[in-house]
């Protein structure tokens, strides 16, 4: 008899802020979220990315969820980041977000 153990899947809304960020308004969390994560990309962080930051804090605070934050050299360092059955969220301009669409294509 063999058994198997799976970890449960978790979901994650994850917010993918790119240096030309406009300050998307933070979602609601659904029932399966567990967890706001917030990917800022480039340095310094603008101010629309800063009010971005704030709010989802605050969000995961009052929903009572963790919150994460990373600071981004780049589009590619997103992949390793997001998971297959999280939320993504993208706030950067036309071109930007494709670069970022492309790197989270090329997740492991």
């Amino acid at each position: 008899m063999t058994s198997v153990v799976s970890p449960p899947t978790t979901r994650k809304t994850v917010l993918v802020l790119g240096r030309s960020s406009s300050g998307l308004s933070v979602p609601s969390l659904t029932e399966a979220d567990e967890a706001i994560v917030v990917l800022a990309i480039g340095w310094p962080v603008s101010d629309e990315q800063r009010s971005v930051l704030d709010a989802a804090e605050a969000r995961a605070r009052a929903d009572g969820v963790p919150f994460d934050a990373h600071l981004l050299a780049g589009p590619d360092a997103v992949r390793g980041l997001v998971g297959g059955t999280d939320r993504i969220f993208v706030d950067a301009g036309p071109r930007e977000t494709r670069r970022i669409r492309r790197a989270l294509g090329r997740r492991p």
